[in-house]
């Protein structure tokens, strides 16, 4: 393997990160080489300043104070604690959307000046090198069309939001954004300021233009960048897969539900799975566990006496949203 403590995901939203990053993970794993994944919406990531939706606020209503130099140094400081952090490590840490992600992508909204957003990635780049480093940075050419996708794949109510949070911030306001075109050319000018810190970057870094969605070629250049081998993940037999299929109901906090297990091709998704994507791919680990695939959250399911899957049991760790139902009942 290259030798890295530290290896960095970056791209846009719905570019592959988190999805690369947990494949990473299990494949080290795969590997025993120590590994520690934090996914970027961990309620206890070592690299944020905040802790909950509360503290995330207090960034936010700071930024658009017109305090980023303070938030900044803030950023800078967590940077260092979490860089002692890995060094001290025997694990190879993985975060995804932390460096260009995380407080840049909070920057350029707020119209703070491209030369501070630059220098911030300098700072972080220079705390951070010690470990020794190195990006995955996916693009896109065609940004639209990549995130047209990315709506239809989230379903609900993803492309306002994300319509809203860009053309209602300090830059889309200031730039006259509006609608989906406005979103679009957001995130076109977002990307080209990423483009041009990735140049400046003193440590090893592989780009990767997503459009065509073909990841099996993706995670092989990948799998060559950090000098590892390549592993088939375990495929279960349809016949096994189709014991898991149905739905399961959960009681959470007053609150209940349903979660659908189905079928397609090779694969078992999972439909309804609270603080989760729907139709998330479930990978899987061991006999009769599953990790829920770009997630930190993994199913373990229980058989009655005649080898009849009877419940589902969730474990994960909290995200900003929350923490999963514990268990499922079988319908």
């Amino acid at each position: 393997m290259r030798e890295t403590q530290l290896i960095l995901v970056e791209g846009l939203p719905g570019s592959g990160k988190s999805t690369t990053a947990h494949a990473l993970a299990r494949h080290l794993a795969k590997q025993n080489i120590p590994v520690r994944w934090w996914y970027e919406e961990d309620v206890d990531h070592p690299v944020y300043i905040f802790r909950d939706r509360a503290t995330l606020q207090q960034v936010v209503d700071a930024l658009a104070r017109g305090e980023y130099r303070q938030v900044i140094g803030a950023a800078l400081d967590q940077w260092r604690r979490f860089a002692t952090a890995v060094l001290t490590s025997d694990a190879v840490v993985l975060i995804d959307g932390c460096l260009f992600g995380y407080l840049t992508w909070s920057l350029f909204p707020f119209t703070v000046p491209t030369a501070a957003i630059q220098a911030y990635v300098a700072d972080v780049a220079r705390i951070i090198a010690p470990a020794h480093p190195t990006l995955i940075y996916f693009y896109q050419d065609d940004i639209s069309t990549s995130l047209a996708r990315l709506y239809a794949r989230r379903g609900g109510d993803t492309e306002q939001r994300f319509i809203q949070n860009a053309t209602e911030s300090p830059y889309g306001r200031q730039h006259d954004l509006r609608g989906f075109p406005g979103m679009v050319a957001y995130w076109t000018a977002y990307r080209q300021l990423t483009d041009a810190v990735s140049a400046e970057l003193p440590f090893p870094m592989l780009g990767v233009e997503t459009s065509a969605g073909d990841w099996p070629v993706y995670w092989q250049r990948v799998l060559d960048f950090l000098d590892l081998p390549r592993l088939e993940e375990w495929k279960l037999p349809e016949s096994e897969a189709l014991r898991f299929v149905g739905c399961y109901r959960y009681e959470q906090d007053g609150a209940h539900g349903v979660v659908t297990i189905t079928h397609e091709g090779e694969d078992l998704l999972v439909d309804g799975l609270p603080h989760t994507w729907p139709r998330n791919r479930l990978v899987p680990v061991m006999h009769n566990t599953f990790a829920v695939e770009s997630l930190p959250f993994e199913l373990t399911f229980a058989e009655g006496s005649d080898g009849r899957i009877t419940r589902m049991v969730a474990t994960g760790r909290t995200l900003l949203n929350g923490k999963l139902p514990g268990m499922f009942i079988k319908q």
